[in-house]
């Protein structure tokens, strides 16, 4: 006689099952949260949340529900990040600027619970992703649950469930009103409000001392870096009023030393009297990107102060600005044979000299004198 078994799942079960599917797909079709600054809503500008899209296609979030302890807010209807765009969230800077925003509400949490958290939920309530910060992992102020009421009046109900869900990700953090944290690579770091600051403690490499000049047609570019973690390399950019900010150049991260690396670069490329800006940037991911303060440059000819073409019997000479100047006729022993001019000449014309070689056949140096140098210019053979 053979026994045949039956599988059977209790309906709670089957309910965990289904349960952990679909928190799974959510998680996967949910943006990262790479940076979560609480500060405090009512009393600073330090808040700030920096949402992801890791996927290769884009992520539609338009009307979703971002709640944290202080407030709740329905992101605009037709939002939608594109594969590797990051989009910031803030009181007062950012791509969604809070303060004045019309579906955005202050929540009144109790003041005694510790910790901090940021959701999303989408337009069916569900959640998507979670985030919270306190001293446990096991916080008191979930589950939560609240209301957000749009422009229209709409009234969004809205549930968090238990921080034991997959969907949550727990980082352990003391409150504090001017920290939060940031993901670099795999892991979370803490940070600060202020990006450069946050480039200060993080950055693998750290920039100094740019400088450009343009000379023979083109920019020349010199700076120090000085390298503080392993990486791989930094950017040199060039700003154009057609193009914005394009890169030029890749160089290699140098090696952790006390002692910053100079480098230079030649930019061929540049126009005459054109503008353009120069930066380094250091480029980690979404997270941390590190820019120097940019560089501007005008490739303006340098005017030449003074100019000399002369020829047996006759100088033709041309001075950027209105000078007094002294002109002789020097023989191959450097003795002055004649002088052909000596007072002010007149800037920006040409001024013209000349002599009988007839009576002084003995000219093998043109001199100018000015105030500051003495020019020279050849006219016998070498």
């Amino acid at each position: 006689m053979g026994y045949r078994y039956a599988l059977r799942y209790s309906p709670y079960a089957l309910r965990g099952v289904l349960l952990g599917v679909f928190w799974g797909l959510s998680w996967a079709q949910a943006p990262d949260i790479l940076r979560f600054i609480p500060g405090r809503f009512r009393e600073n500008t330090h808040h700030l949340i920096d949402l992801y899209n890791p996927h290769s296609q884009p992520l539609s979030i338009g009307s979703w529900l971002l709640v944290t302890r202080e407030y709740s807010v329905r992101l605009p209807p037709k939002l939608t990040l594109q594969p590797g765009q990051r989009y910031r969230i803030a009181k007062t800077e950012g791509d969604l600027r809070l303060q004045g925003y019309p579906d955005f509400l202050i929540r009144f949490p109790d003041p005694n619970q510790l910790g901090a958290y940021v959701a999303l939920l989408d337009t069916a309530g569900r959640l998507r992703k979670g985030l919270y910060l306190a001293p446990i992992a096991q916080v008191l102020f979930l589950p939560d649950s609240g209301t957000n009421i749009s422009r229209e009046g709409q009234r969004m109900p809205f549930y968090l469930p238990s921080e034991t869900l997959p969907v949550w990700e727990y980082v352990p953090w003391e409150p504090d009103p001017i920290t939060g944290i940031v993901r670099l690579g795999a892991s979370w770091r803490y940070t600060v409000p202020d990006a450069q600051k946050e480039a200060l403690l993080y950055a693998p490499v750290r920039f100094s001392a740019l400088l450009t000049t343009y000379e023979e047609a083109a920019v020349h570019l010199t700076w120090e870096v000085e390298g503080r973690e392993p990486c791989i390399r930094y950017f040199l950019e060039r700003w154009t009023v057609k193009e914005g900010w394009q890169r030029l150049e890749s160089f290699p991260c140098p090696a952790p030393t006390p002692t910053p690396q100079k480098n230079e670069y030649y930019d061929p490329t540049v126009k005459p009297n054109a503008v353009y800006r120069y930066r380094l940037v250091y480029d980690g991911g979404p997270s941390l990107r590190i820019e120097s303060a940019p560089r501007e440059v005008i490739c303006r000819p340098k005017s030449v102060p003074l100019r000399i073409q002369a020829h047996p019997g006759i100088v033709q000479l041309w001075v950027a600005q209105s000078q007094p100047v002294r002109v002789s006729l020097l023989d191959r022993y450097f003795v002055e044979r004649l002088r052909l001019y000596d007072g002010w000449v007149n800037g920006g014309v040409e001024n013209i000299f000349a002599w009988d070689t007839t009576r002084v056949r003995e000219g093998c140096w043109i001199v100018v004198g000015t105030a500051q140098r003495r020019y020279w210019e050849r006219l016998c053979a070498r």
